[in-house]
């Protein structure tokens, strides 16, 4: 009888202790995979493998900043306070146009959306757009409507003495800031001398290639990015190509891709700007930004300084890439780029 007593009480108090562990993580809910903040907590968003999707099915918001990492260190308060609404966030490092698409779809099936401001990355428009995504590199229990898998995030013991504890400490202090989800610049060092560290020049000068030779690739990223915003006519898509440094620009010369990038822009311009509720936003050829390297941590990452400039800019209607001026304008940039490598590249002495 007290062995039966004994493994009843273990029992119960198993269950208690699951129930409890499972509840705590349903109410909490640092992924945000069942729900938004409650109880007066701010958000805590600082993964975006984890947090992206629950945020964007979840949150309350009627605007959304699509990118990579180049994308994070965007303010959402930022885009509110220079286009009105309120701003999340759909992110992806290393983010292949495919990976934006899905986020942007479960977006617009969450509710409708006013603005969408989307950073493009020239390397995703030339790589493959049949990437399936999510992956088996994800977290698929907070990505699938699958009940049953959920058992890896209530009984997760990362999620209950990591995770919790940090969004309970973050979310009740007062000056944590919402609006700088997935902002990695405090941790950061932009320098020129630590970003010309990090940067291998290739060696040798290669021919350049032709420039629509991805011509194939790049019309089916667009297509997966157009089909979206011609289902969303009422929506504003503001696309921002973001100034990469001139260190970027000299590898994609000496490696024979520069003249095929330009291409990229022009290609997505032509396509994108047929959409009346699309603007497109270009930063490229800011030779002030981009050649000052203490601006970089490394060839494209660059400050939240630079990421508020734009935004500025971008509230001024300056900047504003449109089908009379892009001739010039990617002349400008085919310009610098020789500048680049005749001028500014020995400016930060032999190579």
């Amino acid at each position: 009888m007290e062995a039966n007593k004994f493994i009843r009480t273990f029992f119960i108090g198993a269950g208690v202790l699951l129930f409890a562990a499972a509840a705590a993580v349903v109410i909490m809910d640092p992924f945000y995979h069942y729900h938004a903040p409650i109880g007066g907590m701010k958000a805590v968003v600082m993964k975006a493998e984890y947090q992206c999707i629950g945020t964007v099915r979840h949150f309350a918001y009627d605007s959304i900043v699509f990118g990579s990492s180049v994308a994070e260190n965007y303010n959402n308060r930022w885009f509110d306070e220079a286009f009105g609404g309120r701003t999340i966030k759909g992110i992806k490092s290393g983010a292949a146009t495919a990976d934006l698409v899905y986020y942007m779809k479960a977006a617009f099936a969450a509710r409708e959306l006013v603005n969408v401001y989307y950073c493009v990355d020239i390397s995703a428009l030339n790589a493959d757009a049949a990437k399936i995504f999510p992956d088996a590199s994800l977290p698929l229990y907070l990505y699938n409507r699958n009940p049953f898998d959920d058992v890896q995030y209530l009984w997760n013991k990362t999620v209950l003495f990591e995770h919790i504890p940090y969004e309970l400490a973050s979310g009740l202090e007062a000056g944590y800031d919402e609006g700088a989800s997935y902002n990695w610049a405090h941790y950061k060092t932009f320098s020129a001398e630590g970003t010309l560290s990090r940067y291998e020049r290739p060696e040798t000068v290669s021919d350049m290639k032709k420039e629509e030779e991805n011509a194939a690739v790049i019309d089916a990223n667009l297509a997966l990015i157009g089909d979206v915003v011609r289902a969303h006519p009422e929506t504003r898509f503001r696309f921002i190509f973001s100034p990469y440094s001139m260190l970027w620009w000299d590898e994609a010369y000496r490696n024979g891709n520069s003249d095929g990038y330009l291409y990229t822009v022009r290609h997505a311009a032509e396509y994108l700007l047929a959409f009346e509720n699309v603007e497109i936003y270009y930063f490229q050829n800011d030779a002030e930004i981009i050649t000052d390297l203490d601006n970089y941590m490394d060839t494209i990452h660059f400050s939240e300084e630079i990421n508020h400039e734009i935004v500025r800019r971008m509230q001024a209607g300056e900047c504003r890439l449109t089908l009379e001026n892009l001739d010039e304008t990617l002349a400008e940039m085919a310009a610098l780029v020789q500048d680049i490598e005749e001028r500014y590249m020995g400016e930060y002495g032999e190579w």
